[in-house]
């Protein structure tokens, strides 16, 4: 998957990233009869706004019409935002040739100054994190237990963005705060994990590292995978009845969640094994 995902993000030239971190406008629209993307578009081009991403409102993951998009204009190619005037204009002409209901359901702007703070202190936020929880674990249980939870993050956030990138979603400040949710969520079931490994261990001289290890996993199993259902219920929810803000959230949620039960059992605990097993005291 994260293989699939790299060979997209390069592919696609990146990830699909939203206004928040471009900086431009955003606007969500309602049209009076189901229309289609090249219509929208067509009207976009014939106000100068052709770089404009026409993107279509799906209520259900098969629907192929609707009556409700979204339309961004990314400050990187404008210079600066769009004028209160020229948003007028743009729904203007729309009502015009195909007919809005009412006012925008979203209307937003972001300065590309504001967007540039924004990506720096995300990803400050998720380096800090990230540098908290290696000092964390290294104190709680020691540095290769640290070093191997750390991995097993770092799968987790390459998996979602992966799947971000195969699908084509935008990135925007829902999905850093996803991210984050994930870090602490895998966290906490590599920490349980981790926990009884470590009161396992004085059984290695009879047992074998690997095995302690392997016992340790299948005694937390049951509420790894318990707790991870229970999480998921509420998320799919959201993934499922949410807003266009609320899916991006849940569908990354959904991905980590899945992703973090895995990588607790399947990556950092072989990860701890293998690096553990180098060592004379473990080995023999």
């Amino acid at each position: 998957m994260i293989i699939v995902g790299i060979t997209g993000f390069l592919l696609r030239g990146g990830f699909n990233r939203g206004i928040d971190f471009l900086g431009g406008s955003l606007l969500e629209v309602e049209f009076e009869k189901e229309v289609n993307v090249s219509e929208v578009r067509e009207v976009m081009n014939e106000l100068g706004y052709s770089s404009a991403i026409v993107q279509m409102v799906k209520t259900d993951l098969v629907q192929t019409e609707s009556n409700r998009f979204i339309i961004r204009i990314k400050a990187k190619e404008l210079g600066e935002p769009i004028s209160t005037e020229e948003k007028e204009q743009i729904l203007g002409l729309l009502d015009e040739r195909i007919g809005v209901v009412g006012q925008p359901l979203q209307d937003r702007t972001v300065d590309p100054g504001f967007s540039r703070v924004l990506i720096n202190n995300a990803l400050m936020a998720i380096g800090i994190s990230i540098a908290g929880i290696l000092i964390y674990v290294w104190i709680r249980f020691e540095f290769r237990f640290g070093a191997a939870a750390i991995l097993a993050l770092i799968h987790d956030v390459l998996v979602t963005l992966g799947i971000y990138a195969i699908l084509n979603r935008e990135i925007n400040t829902s999905t850093i705060a996803a991210i984050l949710t994930i870090i602490g969520y895998s966290l906490n079931d590599t920490i349980v994990v981790f926990d009884r490994i470590r009161e396992n261990t004085p059984l290695t001289g009879r047992l074998g590292y690997g095995r302690v290890v392997n016992d340790s996993v299948n005694i937390t199993l049951s509420r790894s995978i318990n707790t991870s259902i229970t999480t998921l219920f509420p998320v799919v929810l959201l993934l499922i009845l949410g807003t266009s803000a609320l899916k991006d959230f849940a569908l990354a949620l959904t991905i980590g969640i899945i992703s973090g039960t895995y990588s607790s059992i399947f990556f950092a605990s072989p990860i701890l094994v293998a690096w553990n097993n180098r060592f004379p005291k473990y080995k023999k």
